[in-house]
């Protein structure tokens, strides 16, 4: 009789991938097996005649006749389940389930452990996805056979279906505890327990495959990872000095090492390790990564620089080598440079945003408005509520007099989030300079500094309000407050002169008016309004 085989299906599938399972035994000899171990006494004669040709006819697919034939065994032994099972097969390629499932149940009547009829019904339960009807029969195969992984394997994918991960995770670390020499019943374990978000089941069951694979860097990163989680860095960093003691030191455990030393703000002893490792760290991006942020952290640009062409050379198909490399010209203010880093590989990553907007950074550094909108919106495309993105490409398209695309970002910005501090006071600020809507933009001036009533830009620009209203008594206060906090500020400290000129106070207006200059040397109303005293 031929093995049913939906019961296993994932089993297979998962652990050993897709192979033929339909070889065609001998017939009479896999037959008279069946029928013997279904009976102590010896299977009728006839009987067994009219059971092989329904096997003959079976494996000819021809099913219909094969019922026939096994009917006419099963009436000389009706108490052979052997029988039965073919007959409930048969009726199952036919798609006649219900008499399928009907000569399965005869045969559980008399023996409820059968192990051919439960994974014959198991699998009809799954075809069926009738998952909650198959955990039945399937909690009997593993009664009468605990130690059969493969009952195990099953029961866990269908309580995972039905989205009890915690049952399913609990199967496999059983099925591993049964066979410790398949790694993947406890990877499989760690991987649903990753999905269903079990951080310490997770933790636990990564920790003990850094233990049974030792030179797996991948298990070792993702347990550095959920232990960073917890804020455990002492106990991840003594358990992989603990797998280098036993194991042999390895670069890839010391760069997860320095990771846990860097999230525990031991920088220096971080990089000690980061730097030991880094020349035997070609694939791991990861580490590499953390060593760039460290050396970026610490404006150590030469050696950021040499990380970030590490990374470009090693993963050239990464965005994040381009990245960092343009992050270390961004603070060196070499604008060109990320242009011409950046740019021709724009197009490959064109759904990274940071890639995009970065661009957009540099062109709008390098005076180039045009192309800083262009990218700034291709930013935007991919995700269109970036505050940076927005703050940055509304500044533009204001200083471009574009105000109805500035206008439109700053109340979509306001709308979004009402504590936006900065959107309030650039608006108001943009209305102010405009001489447009002064009362609206004194109640949005007042939510800025409602918010941050320190910050010296949001002070001057509701100053300088008060000052186009002519209350400039109000204006003197807050630009005044504004200078206070930040006196290198050539603008504010124009507008500080101004509002004392309208108070009749000369001498210190022009004081003001010569600061301002001093910053901005090149700033031709300033020297007309130094001159003019």
């Amino acid at each position: 009789m031929k093995m049913f085989k939906i019961l296993f299906t994932l089993y297979f599938l998962f652990f050993f991938g897709c192979t033929s399972v339909n070889q065609v035994k001998n017939i009479g000899e896999v037959s008279k097996k069946t029928l013997n171990k279904n009976k102590e006494k010896s299977p009728n004669p006839e009987a067994l005649r009219f059971y092989l040709d329904g096997q003959l006819l079976m494996n000819q697919g021809d099913y219909s006749m094969a019922i026939i034939e096994f009917q006419q065994a099963l009436e000389l032994d009706p108490a052979t389940s052997a029988i039965e099972l073919a007959i409930a097969e048969c009726y199952w390629k036919l798609r006649k389930p219900l008499l399928s499932k009907k000569h399965i149940n005869n045969v559980l009547k008399t023996n409820p452990f059968e192990p051919e009829a439960l994974e014959m019904l198991v699998d009809q339960m799954i075809f069926d996805k009738q998952y909650d009807s198959a955990l039945d029969p399937l909690t009997k195969l593993i009664q009468k056979f605990p130690n059969r992984v493969k009952y195990l394997v099953t029961l866990a994918e269908v309580e995972k279906i039905l989205g009890n991960s915690i049952k399913s995770i609990d199967h496999y670390l059983n099925a591993y505890k049964i066979d410790s020499t398949n790694l993947n019943f406890l990877e499989t374990a760690g991987r649903y327990a990753l999905e269903s978000d079990n951080t310490v089941k997770a933790l636990s069951i990564f920790k003990q495959l850094t233990i049974e694979d030792p030179i797996n860097q991948n298990y070792l990163s993702i347990f550095t990872e959920l232990i960073s989680r917890q804020s455990k860095f002492k106990e991840g960093i003594t358990h992989i000095e603990n797998l280098n003691e036993t194991n042999g030191e390895k670069a890839f455990r010391n760069a997860e090492i320095g990771k846990l030393f860097y999230r525990n703000n031991e920088k220096n002893k971080a990089k000690g390790y980061l730097e030991r490792s880094i020349e035997n760290l070609n694939s791991n991006l990861s580490s590499i990564l953390t060593l760039f942020e460290i050396y970026i952290n610490d404006n150590q640009l030469s050696e950021a620089a040499s990380v970030a062409d590490k990374i470009i050379s090693n993963f050239p198909d990464d965005w994040r080598g381009y990245y960092s490399r343009a992050i270390v010209y961004l603070n060196e203010e070499n604008y060109k440079s990320m242009i011409l880093l950046l740019e021709p590989i724009a197009e490959g990553f064109e759904k990274i945003f940071s890639i995009q907007y970065l661009l957009g950074i540099a062109h709008n550094r390098y005076s180039d408005s045009e192309n800083a909108i262009l990218y700034f919106n291709k930013a935007l495309s991919i995700e269109p509520n970036s505050k940076n993105a927005l703050h940055s490409l509304a500044i533009l398209y204001d200083e471009k007099s574009q105000w109805k695309n500035s206008d439109e970002i700053y109340i979509k910005l306001i709308n979004t989030d009402d504590k936006d501090a900065q959107a309030y006071n650039n608006y108001a600020y943009s209305l102010v300079e405009r001489n447009v809507k002064l009362d609206q933009a004194l109640e949005m001036a007042k939510k800025a500094i409602e918010i941050e009533p320190e910050n010296p830009s949001y002070l001057d620009t509701i100053g300088w309000i008060y000052f186009k209203l002519s209350d400039f008594k109000k204006a003197k206060k807050y630009i005044s407050q504004s200078v206070e906090l930040n006196d290198k500020n050539a603008i504010v400290l124009e507008h500080l002169g101004d509002v004392l000129m309208e108070t009749d106070e000369t001498d210190e207006a022009v004081e003001f008016y010569k600061k301002a200059l001093f910053i901005d040397q090149d700033n031709s109303r300033l020297k007309k309004k130094v001159l003019s005293d």
